[in-house]
C-alpha cells in the first residue's frame, strides 16, 4: 500500500466517510494514516456475499408474493 493509491479521508465527503468505515468494517477497505486503501484481495470475497445476499432477498420476496397471491386467490 503506497500513499500515492489511497484517497485521502479530507477529500470525502461526510457521507462518503461513513460509508468508507462501513466498508473497512466489512474487510473491503484499510484506513491508515489518514487514507483509504483498497483490500483487493478481499473484493472476490465481499461480491461473493453481496450476490448472495440479492439472492437470499430476492428468494424472499418470491416466497412472499406466492403466499399472497394463493391468500387471495383461496377466498
Amino acid at each position: 500500500m503506497d500513499a500515492g493509491s489511497s484517497v485521502p479521508l479530507r477529500e470525502l465527503t461526510e457521507d462518503e466517510r461513513d460509508c468508507a468505515e462501513s466498508l473497512a468494517v466489512a474487510g473491503v477497505l484499510t484506513i491508515r494514516q489518514n487514507g483509504c486503501y483498497v483490500r483487493s484481495t478481499e473484493m472476490p470475497v465481499f461480491r461473493r456475499k453481496r450476490v448472495r445476499l440479492a439472492l437470499s432477498g430476492g428468494f424472499a420476496a418470491l416466497i412472499l408474493a406466492l403466499v399472497v397471491a394463493v391468500l387471495i386467490l383461496h377466498r
